[in-house]
């Protein structure tokens, strides 16, 4: 890796612009689920292409339309989403962000513990491999998440799950 591709990498401006993407993203596309309305998706097209043009933006929201597929088809339970525009990020918020940026880092383990948060364990395969795929996708575009994603919440801390082998009751 370049030292111009390590700067990128850890340019906090950029993990910050592709946090918000997938969070607004993910909150458009969601909300056009639970409304059934077309209009929050074009809200989504038009934030993504607005912000990294439309050529990129056919990439970007291809992957985030079959991750938000993923959970919203495989969730446990009604998935929590704030209003567009939020400067807060909710719990399902920040875990959708750490899977995402699990992938980006190469951290499989953690990327599953995080999807086992978040759908059903017969949707866990649909969910990680829709992750993967978005979040090579922003790689490619150079957006890279920031190591300890959700960055509004507060301390910055990264949402704790549990181990692989643990029973939750």
């Amino acid at each position: 890796m370049t030292g111009t591709d390590q700067a990128r990498i850890d340019d906090p401006a950029r993990g910050a612009e592709a946090e918000t993407l997938v969070v607004e993203g993910l909150r458009r596309w969601l909300a056009g689920y639970q409304s059934g309305s077309i209009e929050c998706w074009e809200m989504a097209w038009t934030l993504y292409a607005g912000r990294l043009g439309v050529t990129r933006a056919r990439h970007a929201v291809s992957g985030l339309s079959a991750f938000a597929r993923a959970l919203n088809g495989w969730a446990k339970c009604g998935l929590s989403i704030l209003p567009y525009d939020c400067p807060h990020r909710c719990a399902h918020e920040c875990l959708a962000v750490a899977l995402v940026a699990a992938w980006q880092g190469g951290d499989r383990e953690a990327a599953t513990n995080i999807a086992e948060e978040l759908v059903i364990s017969g949707g866990l395969p649909f969910t990680l491999e829709a992750a993967a795929n978005f979040a090579d996708t922003l790689r490619r575009l150079d957006l890279v998440l920031p190591d300890n994603p959700c960055l509004a919440c507060p301390h910055g801390q990264r949402l704790a799950t549990h181990e692989a082998s643990a029973t939750r009751h």
